[in-house]
């Protein structure tokens, strides 16, 4: 029984991983560097045409005075008294036309940088 209780007392002092008053530094350095590099070339062309045609007409009838109609033993008479037939027009006609060309071209180059410096250090007493 004496042996195997100083087994365990000595297995103990030979697995602890640190004795107090233990000194640790920790120092790190990160780089980094990224370049992206873009290109767009650009070619729009645009043609847009436009045909109109259009044609109005107004007509006016004015009608003045006053028709009398009567049957006498003469036959059948027709008076007109004032009696005024205006008639007024007016016609238009047109067209319009419209072409548009549009051309839209050109490249644009970009580059970016991207750099990236890091420093940690730590000490401490375990």
């Amino acid at each position: 029984m004496k042996k195997v209780f100083s087994f365990a007392i000595l297995a103990t002092f030979l697995t602890t991983p640190a004795f107090a008053g233990e000194t640790f530094v920790r120092d790190e350095n990160s780089w980094s560097n990224s370049v992206t590099k873009t290109d767009l070339m650009l070619d729009s062309k645009t043609f847009s045409q436009r045909n109109e045609k259009y044609s109005s007409w107004a007509d006016k009838v004015d009608v003045d005075g006053a028709i009398d109609i009567s049957t006498p033993a003469s036959g059948t008479e027709i008076s007109f008294d004032k009696f005024t037939n205006n008639t007024a027009g007016s016609e238009l006609y047109g067209k319009y036309s419209e072409t548009n060309w549009t051309n839209l071209g050109g490249t644009i180059n970009t580059t970016t940088n991207s750099y990236t410096n890091a420093h940690e250090t730590s000490a401490g007493v375990r």
